[in-house]
């Protein structure tokens, strides 16, 4: 099993930026807001967690998997766990960031 500490960055990166954009941004509300979703759904939309699992599946499936074993279902479930763990971290920086930059 080999391990890529630049793909578990970009894996963390992206599911981090694709969950803010479709549950939390302001560009989106629009989109989200617009759409009824059954409160089931919609928690596990609003959850960095619940969401990142999904995402790190759907980013393990375009082959974007920090561990590779070489079993491609072990990997993709792996990039799901990765997501799932990885998402609110990277999103709570994501909006630290953004709120360090606001002017003042």
């Amino acid at each position: 099993m080999t391990f890529n500490w630049s793909i578990l960055t970009t894996l963390g990166i992206l599911a981090a930026s694709i969950h803010w954009l479709a549950a939390r941004a302001h560009i989106t509300r629009s989109f989200w807001g617009a759409i009824w979703l059954p409160s089931f759904l919609d928690s596990l939309l609003r959850c960095p967690a619940c969401s990142g699992f999904w995402i790190g599946l759907g980013l393990g499936a375009a082959r974007i998997r920090p561990f590779a074993t070489g079993h491609a279902w072990f990997d993709i479930a792996v990039a799901g766990i990765v997501g799932m763990f990885t998402t609110p971290v990277f999103e709570a920086v994501l909006l630290w960031g953004l709120d360090k930059s606001k002017l003042h």
